[in-house]
């Protein structure tokens, strides 16, 4: 599969090349800067990508970038959620403008592309509730807004998922090709947390589910390898099991 990397030379995004790579997909990255890429892979990964320099908020670069690339799919790797909820980022405009690049490649293709988007662990719902994580702990809340954006397109517009993992830590400095991890597969799990481990503190008074997502939190922590090979895998295939869904994923080796 032909599959476009937005914000390549970010953390995971420079993992995701790898990954993409490992996986047999040919990879188109597009970056702001193009000699930063360079100086962050070796030239034998960098001569096997095609780059494509341009701006995460313009909409219309995207789209062109992966109507001439002929791309697949893509992944947005662009962009950081603020922490605090009154806090502001560039993540939201990012997030449209791709999401509106992506729509219009696919209207002009005639056939909805699919995409992995990066959510955050907040927006999985509380294991047997209709209530989001973020409810109890409200933090990166842009996150939010990004879901609902792509929950409101209309039918065959893009084949989203979005990926909701915790924090996401470097196994190392260097990107290989082919990429390892020493840890496991990612176990994984649409809409809510998989493995949550439950408890009677929950229904506690005001605090009970605040405290439950403080005591499971640190559980989720993955690492970015690792979740960089679960989207390049499940890319092998059209047919993915988690299409329109949030996804929720945990190392079972931790």
């Amino acid at each position: 599969m032909k599959v476009i990397v937005i914000g390549a030379t970010g953390n995971l995004g420079l993992r995701l090349v790898a990954a993409l790579l490992t996986h047999g997909h040919t990879v188109v990255a597009y970056v702001r800067s193009t000699k930063k890429l360079e100086s962050l892979l070796s030239a034998a990964i960098y001569n096997r990508v095609t780059v494509v320099q341009g701006d995460a908020t313009d909409s219309i670069s995207i789209k062109k970038a992966i109507l001439e690339g002929n791309c697949d799919a893509v992944i947005n790797a662009a962009g950081l959620a603020a922490l605090p909820p009154w806090a502001k980022s560039d993540l939201p405009e990012i997030f449209r403008a791709v999401v509106k690049g992506v729509r219009e490649a696919g209207v002009e293709r005639e056939k909805p592309l699919r995409a992995w988007f990066l959510g955050g662990l907040g927006v999985l719902q509380f294991p047997g509730s209709d209530s989001m994580l973020s409810n109890y702990v409200p933090i990166y809340l842009e996150h939010r807004q990004n879901l609902q954006l792509l929950k409101s397109l209309p039918p065959n517009t893009i084949d989203w998922s979005m990926l909701c993992p915790a924090t996401m830590t470097p196994e190392s400095a260097e990107i290989n090709v082919p990429s390892k991890s020493s840890h496991g597969p990612l176990v994984a799990n649409a809409t809510s947390p998989p493995a949550w481990q439950d408890s009677w503190i929950k229904h506690a008074p005001l605090i009970g589910r605040t405290v439950s997502c403080a005591m499971n939190a640190p559980r989720y922590e993955t690492t970015l390898e690792q979740n960089a090979d679960f989207i390049a895998s499940d890319l092998r295939s059209l047919e993915s099991e988690w299409k329109g869904v949030t996804v929720g994923v945990i190392d079972a080796s931790r």
